[in-house]
């Protein structure tokens, strides 16, 4: 299991934030935003297929979208065993699986020019078309190349460039990305050549709002 090891940053693709954890109190509630990011640092069998490829702890995102008209804070993800969903943030940590909490860490952070970039029409494009894209698929082809790079049994096979946004199968950064795209704010793919959670963790782009729960 991935640790943090540096106290110099707060936040990096490599380490997970030392800073002490949250309550998810209605104070920490009221600072959240719509296009906010949860990075997890999962501690299961594909958790650990993630970070191997990416060599960091970071293993899962999602997009934070706040309705204030039903007071509920939600994440829209791309999930392996689902697909693209959405489900409250408190359920990862209340009852992720079987009335437990994410086996892992959660942070949330904020690109730090998303307010300014974004116009209310830019994040109503993004919100259709995150909507737009439920139940699609899980990308588990590209899960299969990631697999292969690790094991080395496919080390030349390429690995998509990027996301077409009228493809219809998602891995969860690849997801994350594209509704990113439709606010104006276009992620570049790293040099493994496809988005990756650790690529949100950059931070030269990203600002630690806090840590939701230590990793396990």
């Amino acid at each position: 299991m991935w640790s943090s090891h540096d106290d110099r940053m707060s936040l990096t693709p490599q380490t997970f934030p030392l800073e002490p954890t949250l309550p998810y109190n209605q104070a920490l509630r009221e600072r959240l935003q719509t296009g906010d990011i949860l990075l997890c640092s999962g501690s299961g069998v594909f958790s650990d297929l993630i970070q191997q490829a990416t060599d960091s702890p970071w293993s899962h995102v999602a997009l934070i979208v706040r309705l204030d008209a039903i007071d509920r804070i939600l994440l829209f993800e791309s999930v392996e065993t689902f697909g693209v969903r959405t489900v409250p943030l408190s359920r990862y940590l209340t009852d992720y699986e079987q009335g437990r909490p994410y086996p892992g860490g959660l942070a949330v952070v904020r690109h730090r020019t998303f307010a300014r970039v974004s116009s209310a029409h830019q994040i109503q494009r993004m919100l259709q078309f995150a909507v737009d894209h439920f139940g699609n698929a899980y990308n588990r082809q590209e899960i299969v190349r990631i697999a292969a790079r690790i094991l080395g049994n496919s080390l030349q096979a390429p690995l998509s460039q990027g996301k077409d946004a009228s493809l219809k199968a998602f891995i969860c950064s690849e997801y994350v990305a594209a509704c990113f795209e439709q606010a104006g704010i276009a992620l570049a793919a790293s040099d493994r050549g496809y988005v990756t959670p650790a690529d949100f963790a950059d931070p030269r782009l990203m600002d630690l709002i806090g840590v939701l729960q230590a990793p396990t």
